[in-house]
């Protein structure tokens, strides 16, 4: 009876793991869209936005989403506002599936920002400048981790959205009062003279 028992519970609990890996399965496939999605509008539009940013910038609504000056603090506008966008987007969609996305898309963008702004500060510290080069490699590196966190990370959220609402509103109001107001005189908000050879 009790070897019955042992079976019948065994075989509950590998059912149970399979149909959580087929859930996993099918929420990654579900979700791949938008993993696409970000990878096109940072990757190309953050790229065009990037050589367009000169008369852009001159739009005033626009200046607050996009680089109005060279520093690695109007840099991380290109990988922040469509994560921004998309993670939105993503909650107003799949909220009922994903409930703690936002949070997870602040988790991302956060470490995102953070490896392009080590990448920038290790390249010039080693070289003593910073290349066209080297800073368009940091930033598709950054753009890669990121959407591998989402991926890594879509199954894992946790229950509630409103941790990574806050974050990615503290995040937004920063990047608009150093637009408007003379940023801090720290190193990331100085001008950077790029090389390009």
């Amino acid at each position: 009876m009790k070897i019955l028992l042992y079976h019948k519970n065994l075989h509950s609990v590998e059912k149970n793991i399979l149909e959580r890996a087929s859930q996993r399965k099918h929420m990654l496939k579900k979700t791949m869209i938008w993993d696409i999605l970000l990878f096109i509008l940072i990757g190309i539009g953050s790229t065009l936005i990037w050589i367009f940013s000169p008369v852009l910038a001159q739009i005033p609504m626009l200046s607050m989403f996009i680089p109005v000056r060279m520093s690695i603090w109007e840099h991380l506008k290109l990988l922040y506002f469509p994560t921004f966008f998309i993670a939105f987007a993503r909650y107003l969609f799949m909220g009922n599936l994903q409930k703690g996305i936002l949070t997870t898309y602040a988790q991302g963008v956060l470490l995102a920002m953070s490896v392009m702004t080590a990448g920038h500060y290790i390249i010039t510290g080693i070289l003593g400048k910073l290349f066209i080069f080297t800073d368009i490699i940091f930033f598709y590196f950054s753009m890669l981790i990121l959407i591998w966190y989402l991926r890594t990370h879509a199954d894992r959220q946790k229950k509630s959205s409103l941790s990574g609402f806050l974050i990615l509103f503290l995040i937004t109001v920063c990047f608009f009062y150093f637009t408007y107001h003379m940023p801090l005189e720290l190193g990331i908000f100085q001008e950077i003279i790029l090389q390009s050879q």
